[in-house]
């Protein structure tokens, strides 16, 4: 079996830098202090930028601690978008900082005319739930910064916010006209943490000390140490191919000559975004079992890239993992509990459009494939088109020059009525 030269390896990693880091890097909106003011006509503070395209930027709060913002176009074009963002750590405060592209992609839509609102939701963290209550709620409050109620009404989700916008379009067609879902969770919450819990009760198995805590539960604030878990895969590569090469954890790589940096890229990000998460999913469910493995066979899937070849060693490895791993039982109502926030329904009875990256370490392109099959079964895949770009990383790239082609092809879509 072939193996990438370390020295190699390392400059790629480098290059090819982490894919956690998931904030926008365009300008924030802002205006100079004394612009900014509470202003009781809208019970909100208010700001109005001498530059730019909004007239009237507003921030309030509304729920249990959801703070929210309004952008209003000098020239209204009639419609509202409501963004919904990705995941934030679960001890962080509740702001409305802006992750991935969400004020350029703001300020591109106020130069086109359309109203922009999104939420901070009132908790962080898998917050599937409350997201979709605090960003519903967006919808009734933004009118009276309007100065009529919106002809037509758009979501735009980021990562587990498009399983947000995603829940919100399945539940409320007739309140939405369309939605936008980029970089999303749109296989659902148990394909996603299902996913993340069984790369970790691999790993465990495969390289034994380099984790600390469990696949259930991790130290307070733990998250993996990446230089001893790169260090563990370049000592011995032919586990982590045989972890990738199992059908419940393909982890994405580029094929070529990136495969294996991208490999190692995707273990430790995968291995990260679960220690990032299960505490907090464990709360949510009251302390429950959230992953389950009984039942489960662990087996090579059947497509493989050429990249990593699977030899009957990576087989007899495999069957070793199957025999080895430790087994959970999920609770019955940790998995309702993921199953109802949120698992798509397939009743897309709006036009939606998704964008993926093919290699995405966290939520896997294969979110995508889950989405087309439970649409396709409800009978709707007539209003879902899929966009699949060949990069790699979790929203990585999915900039304004991305995203704004499947903007306008929603958009499109949504005022002439037919699929693009």
């Amino acid at each position: 079996m072939r193996t990438s030269h370390p020295r190699r390896l390392l400059l790629a990693a480098a290059l090819l830098g982490t894919t956690m880091a998931c904030r926008d890097t365009s300008t924030t909106l802002t205006a100079p202090a004394d612009l900014i003011a509470p202003d009781a006509r809208y019970g909100a503070t208010v700001m109005e930028p001498t530059t730019g395209p909004f007239r009237l930027i507003a921030t309030g709060e509304t729920g249990p601690g959801a703070l929210y913002r309004v952008f209003v176009p000098a020239a209204w074009n009639g419609d509202l978008v409501t963004m919904a963002h990705p995941i934030r750590d679960a001890l962080a405060p509740v702001t409305l900082s802006n992750e991935l592209y969400m004020d350029s992609l703001t300020t591109w839509l106020g130069g086109r005319g359309y109203a922009v609102a999104y939420s901070s939701y009132s908790r962080n963290g898998f917050a599937v739930k409350d997201g979709a209550q605090r960003t519903h709620q967006l919808r009734g409050l933004v009118t009276r910064f309007l100065p009529a109620p919106p002809t037509r009404n758009y979501l735009v989700g980021f990562s587990l916010g498009s399983a947000v916008s995603l829940s919100l379009v399945e539940q409320y067609p007739a309140q939405y006209d369309g939605a936008l879902l980029l970089c999303g969770m749109v296989g659902g919450s148990l394909t996603e943490t299902q996913y993340l819990g069984h790369v970790r009760a691999l790993m465990e198995v495969a390289y034994p000390g380099v984790l600390l805590g469990s696949t259930l539960q991790v130290p307070f604030n733990y998250l993996p140490n990446a230089g001893a878990l790169q260090a563990a895969f370049v000592g011995d590569p032919r586990k982590l191919f045989t972890v990738a090469s199992i059908r419940q954890t393909p982890l994405p790589y580029v094929p070529g000559m990136f495969a294996f940096p991208t490999l190692i890229e995707s273990g430790i990000t995968a291995l990260t975004f679960h220690a990032r998460g299960i505490n907090n999913i464990t709360d949510l469910v009251n302390g429950k079992v959230p992953f389950g493995n009984v039942g489960e066979h662990y087996t090579i899937g059947t497509i493989v890239e050429p990249a990593i070849p699977i030899s009957p060693m990576i087989v007899a490895m495999a069957q070793g993992l199957d025999t080895t791993v430790a087994r959970y039982r999920m609770d019955v109502s940790a998995a309702n509990y993921l199953g109802k926030y949120y698992t798509p329904t397939g009743r897309l009875q709006v036009p939606v459009v998704t964008v993926h990256n093919m290699w995405d370490p966290i939520v896997p392109v294969f979110h995508e494939d889950t989405l087309l099959r439970i649409v396709s079964d409800a009978g709707y895949a007539q209003n879902l088109r899929q966009i699949r770009l060949p990069q790699y990383g979790h929203c990585a790239q999915l900039g304004v020059d991305k995203s704004l082609p499947a903007w306008m092809m929603l958009e499109q879509w949504v005022r002439a009525g037919a699929k693009p």
